[in-house]
């Protein structure tokens, strides 16, 4: 880990937009970069390449999983409608058998219902796998009877739809809903990477252009920069170690590690320069 401390008795604080705040982070990027592309060549900065890179990235993380997450609400409330109408048609059939067998219950045990031997009661099923198994045996028995003979209503063809569009339906809900968890982890990874891009171009604007120094000059580039509270500047001037000649002399070299533009706020930073 490399932690990189800057300015820590400044009256300043830069204000980096979390890693959810994709909207954001997205204007600030632009607005670096566009304001980056002012300079003399001397003056840009070193990471503004792969900050545009990263922005390139994030646009269609951001939209695929808009996307994702469409998709599963209409898949999620095409499958409500079909259940309601799933449970409609069971239940007409449960009566329809009813009065067909009114003397003989058990016979509605070949198109795939319960019945309780002790009351004759045909047994309606309540879980979604029981109704899709008297569906499916419905089906079956009545494929099996003359077309003359089949019960009208609700149709073998109508029963036989519901039930193909209802296990379709499920289907690409669980895929948009696998889609939605994929894309939400690219993106998600894809937005940390900007903030931590974002940082890291803020850092290097101060060590390099303004002496280690945080100014409201920050606010060219786009990055807000607030005022901190006197009381947390004065604790952390009791408070922070004087710089020994060992800890100048430490080795810096590192890919990953902390950047802390003001001595209170943390951030990981992976491989930042390609």
């Amino acid at each position: 880990m490399l932690q990189l401390i800057l300015d820590t008795l400044s009256q300043y604080q830069v204000d980096i937009p979390e890693a959810d705040e994709h909207a954001d982070l997205i204007n600030l990027g632009e607005g670096i970069l566009a304001y980056d592309q002012t300079l003399p060549p001397e003056k840009q900065s070193p990471v503004a390449a792969h900050l545009a890179k990263l922005l390139q990235e994030c646009r269609p993380h951001r939209d695929e999983f808009h996307s994702s997450e469409a998709q599963r609400t209409i898949a999620s409330e095409n499958l409500k409608r079909l259940e309601k109408k799933v449970y409609q048609y069971l239940k007409r059939i449960q009566h329809m058998l009813k009065n067909h067998f009114w003397d003989t219950p058990e016979e509605a045990e070949a198109w795939g219902f319960e019945v309780k031997q002790t009351t004759g009661n045909i047994i309606f099923p309540d879980s979604k796998k029981e109704r899709l198994r008297v569906l499916n045996a419905y089906i079956a028995k009545e494929g099996t009877r003359p077309e003359a003979e089949r019960f009208e209503s609700p149709s073998l063809a109508e029963v036989t739809d519901v039930r193909d569009q209802w296990i379709a339906t499920q289907k690409i809900r669980k895929s948009s809903k696998a889609q939605r968890t994929t894309s939400r982890i690219a993106r998600d990874a894809a937005f940390q990477r900007l903030k931590e891009a974002l940082r890291l171009v803020a850092s290097n604007i101060v060590v390099l252009q303004y002496g280690h120094t945080i100014t409201l000059d920050l606010k060219r580039w786009g990055f807000d920069v607030t005022k901190r509270s006197t009381k947390a500047t004065e604790s952390e001037a009791e408070t922070t170690p004087a710089a020994t000649p060992e800890a100048e002399a430490a080795p810096t070299n590192g890919v990953n590690g902390a950047v802390e533009l003001n001595g209170s706020t943390d951030v990981v930073v992976e491989s930042m320069i390609s």
